[in-house]
C-alpha cells in the first residue's frame, strides 16, 4: 500500500481508499533432530481493493507501477541472494 500512495502522488492520481489482504502460505519439511529442517513459503496471495474518482486507466497505471516498484514483491518473486553471518560468543560460527 505504501507504493500505491507513493506512485499516486508522483503521478498526480487521486486514490481515495485502499484496503489489502495478504496471505503467506508457509510449509516446513524435514527433521529438526536429523538436521534436515527446511522452511518454505510456496505462495503469497495479495488482494487490494482501491477506490478512486480518477480515470480508470490512470489508476491502473499507478497500480502497475506500484507492483513493479515494490521491493518486497521483487525480493520474493525473484531469486535474491541472502548473505548472513552467525557469531557465537564473539567468534564466527559456520553452520553450512
Amino acid at each position: 500500500m505504501t507504493q500505491i500512495e507513493r506512485y499516486s502522488q508522483l503521478m498526480k492520481v487521486n486514490i481515495g481508499k485502499v484496503s489489502a489482504h495478504i496471505a503467506v502460505h508457509f510449509d516446513l519439511t524435514g527433521s529438526v533432530l536429523g538436521g534436515t529442517i527446511q522452511a518454505g513459503a510456496p505462495k503469497v496471495v495479495t488482494s487490494y481493493v482501491v477506490e478512486s474518482t480518477d480515470d480508470r486507466a490512470k489508476v491502473a497505471a499507478v497500480l502497475k507501477n506500484a507492483r513493479n516498484g515494490c521491493w518486497v514483491r521483487a525480493a520474493v518473486a525473484n531469486p535474491t541472494p541472502l548473505e548472513d553471518t552467525l557469531t557465537l560468543n564473539g567468534e564466527t560460527l559456520n553452520v553450512a
